[in-house]
């Protein structure tokens, strides 16, 4: 009788003993729970694989590999996107407890920052050499490019995850500021090791190995940041109004 009593007085939450524990408002729903751990081994194998150009094969062409390799080499680049995409974009697909539609903009945003991965590497070099007559020029155009481009694609990355996910809106900025933040000390790191004289081979392993752990902290970051969001949101939705005794 003490359980039918309290639904009827109010939408209290009835423990084992019957007594009101906690306050529920109507409608309200639990928070989702993770996204499972295939989708999160999945979304971190897709940043490896992305990260492999940078630490085995560019290495391999600068350390004087056959002439074999050079020819191949824009095979197994194209290979590495189309893994890296793909590993990427299941991995948004299969995120347990959010929206398909959140889902479907994760994945379109992933999509769209591949593409334009693609285009920054290749057509950059044509289309700003063939519009801008200085070549000076249009090398300075290209350094400030490449400046922001990491910063550009770590953001694109995370906030597909953070829509994924089905976080609150705001961690999307936190994630756009985290990752321009770290894409110029990415680049700050890259030139200092040029200034200071290190080979080519040896600044890009690890500026490539920082920008590859600048993207997994960014990951951790913002599942931290997105436990507080949810937390609070649960101890509004659950708080009594001012009525309730």
């Amino acid at each position: 009788m003490s359980q039918q009593a309290s639904s009827a007085d109010g939408p209290y939450s009835p423990n084992r003993s019957g007594v009101p524990s906690a306050w529920t408002p109507p409608g309200y729903v639990p928070a989702a729970g993770g996204p499972g751990w295939t989708a999160r081994i999945l979304f971190w194998a897709a940043l490896v694989i992305g990260s492999l150009p940078e630490f085995v094969m560019m290495p391999m062409m600068v350390g004087g590999a056959g002439p074999e390799f050079f020819t191949q080499y824009s095979t197994l680049m194209i290979l590495v996107v189309i893994l890296e995409l793909v590993f990427g974009l299941v991995a948004l697909l299969i995120v347990k407890a959010s929206p398909m539609k959140l889902r479907l903009f994760g994945m379109g945003l992933l999509l769209f920052i591949s593409i334009y991965a693609l285009g920054v590497r290749y057509l950059m070099p044509i289309i700003v050499t063939g519009v801008v007559g200085s070549f000076t020029l249009a090398m300075n155009i290209q350094s400030i490019i490449w400046t922001f481009h990491g910063g550009v694609m770590l953001a694109g990355t995370l906030i597909a995850w953070n829509l994924a996910r089905n976080r609150v809106w705001w961690t999307n900025l936190i994630a756009a500021g985290y990752a321009l933040l770290m894409g110029l000390v990415v680049a700050f790191v890259e030139w200092a090791l040029n200034v200071l004289g290190s080979s080519f081979a040896t600044s890009m392993v690890l500026t490539q190995l920082l920008a590859l752990a600048a993207a997994l902290g960014g990951l951790g970051l913002l599942h931290v940041v997105g436990d507080l969001a949810n937390m609070g949101i649960e101890r509004r939705r659950g708080r009594a109004p001012a009525t309730e005794p």
